[in-house]
């Protein structure tokens, strides 16, 4: 694999970074929500609705496939993401 030139590094370096940003975003959503549904559960005895679990779920869901799909590579190398190299 080539050196990566200060322009290519930036590039990456600006979208690691946005990427990590949208997953705090959706952390933080996250967190919201169970927190709300354990606040909701302590003080109403209320057991969460469907429609909660399956939204809290979702966000789980496309917070880990993310993830997923950056950080395997690194910790799993032999998975089946590989790292594509351009054709020069």
């Amino acid at each position: 694999m080539k050196k990566l030139d200060a322009k290519m590094l930036e590039e990456l370096s600006e979208s690691e970074y946005k990427e990590l940003v949208a997953v705090y975003c959706r952390l933080s959503d996250l967190k919201t929500s169970i927190t709300q549904m354990h606040d909701d559960y302590v003080t109403q005895a209320t057991p969460p609705e469907l429609n909660k679990v399956q939204a809290i779920r979702l966000i789980v869901d496309e917070v880990f496939d993310d993830l997923d799909r950056y950080l395997r590579p690194e910790c799993d190398p032999d998975s089946a993401y590989r790292t594509v190299e351009r054709e020069e």
